[in-house]
């Protein structure tokens, strides 16, 4: 109960997801806060929100409570019934590309499972802020976590709007960027003003600026199909405005590959039916080359233009 007043901040709302009455949550956070003996929420007519003896015991208790869950989903397991909540996190612009090639087969075969996608820029304890698994660019591996290979590996390239290019021309080298104008993706507190090529067989890294810096990739991808500049990123995210001709690339022989996407979870949730459900399956569609339309982009409108 104290964690799900914590997740829904609020009691009323705690007590709808549990199945009880109101009164029955605040009996139960009452008498939990005599045990600890310190108020663990600090409630007003409007909110509900933890206290510091409340944070404190959340850090705690969060962790405890998924190795419990885990434990139980890994004993059902063995009935084989593939079943519960599973939370994925990984970066905004990747959660068009599961939903394409998941769903909606994945949960068309696993009906009982409930699947919570949630995009998040800034890597996160996975563990801490309850999610079964998460999703990252390379081979993400932590103390006591395992990684499996997801996408293909794949180029960052350089692109702009033609009508950018036409006037103010193309870059022959990585280091011309530093006389043209680029968007810059912010990622927690810097902006990446550095961008990394391939030069003679060597990984070099070139300084660049701009007049536009955008925490949000579809953001600074809108923005380079408005003409504001170049921007660099990887290429599946826009391979459909290239189809089009909305963008072009440049600085072609300089792009790095990189590593793709890997799905990383923790070791002791490999047990968990649901968790294996979703490995086998997204493993299986998303081990393939890219198409345009993987991302389902959203272009602009010719009115918006």
């Amino acid at each position: 109960m104290f964690l799900t007043v914590a997740e829904y901040r609020g009691f009323r709302a705690a007590a709808r997801h549990l199945g009880v009455t109101p009164s029955a949550v605040s009996q139960a956070i009452r008498s939990l806060e005599r045990r600890v003996g310190a108020p663990l929420f600090s409630r007003t007519t409007r909110s509900v929100r933890l206290t510091e003896a409340g944070e404190r015991l959340l850090a705690h208790a969060r962790p405890a409570v998924d190795m419990l869950t885990a434990g139980l989903d890994a004993a059902s397991g063995l009935g084989g019934e593939i079943t519960g909540r599973l939370r994925i996190n990984m970066p905004r612009p990747i959660v068009p590309l599961l939903v394409n090639h998941l769903l909606p087969d994945f949960l068309d075969a696993h009906p009982n499972i409930e699947l919570e996608l949630v995009g998040d820029d800034h890597p996160i304890d996975i563990v801490e802020e309850g999610f079964d698994a998460g999703i990252r660019l390379g081979n993400f591996v932590q103390i006591d976590m395992v990684a499996k290979w997801l996408t293909p590996p794949e180029r960052f390239v350089v692109v702009g709007a033609p009508v950018f290019l036409r006037e103010h021309g193309r870059p022959a080298s990585p280091y011309d960027l530093q006389n043209f104008r680029c968007i810059l993706l912010r990622q927690s507190v810097r902006a990446l003003d550095h961008w990394q090529f391939v030069v003679d067989g060597k990984r070099i890294t070139v300084g660049v600026a701009g007049p536009l810096v955008i925490n949000d990739i579809e953001g600074c991808v809108r923005s380079a199909l408005r003409g504001v500049g170049l921007f660099q990123l990887p290429h599946s995210i826009v391979m459909s405005h290239l189809e089009r001709g909305d963008l072009q690339t440049v600085l072609e022989p300089y792009c790095e590959e990189v590593p793709g996407l890997s799905l990383y979870y923790p070791s002791r949730n490999q047990s968990l039916p649901k968790l294996r459900a979703f490995v086998d399956f997204a493993t299986e569609r998303m081990r393939k080359s890219f198409k345009p339309d993987n991302y389902l982009s959203n272009p602009l409108r010719d009115s918006d233009r």
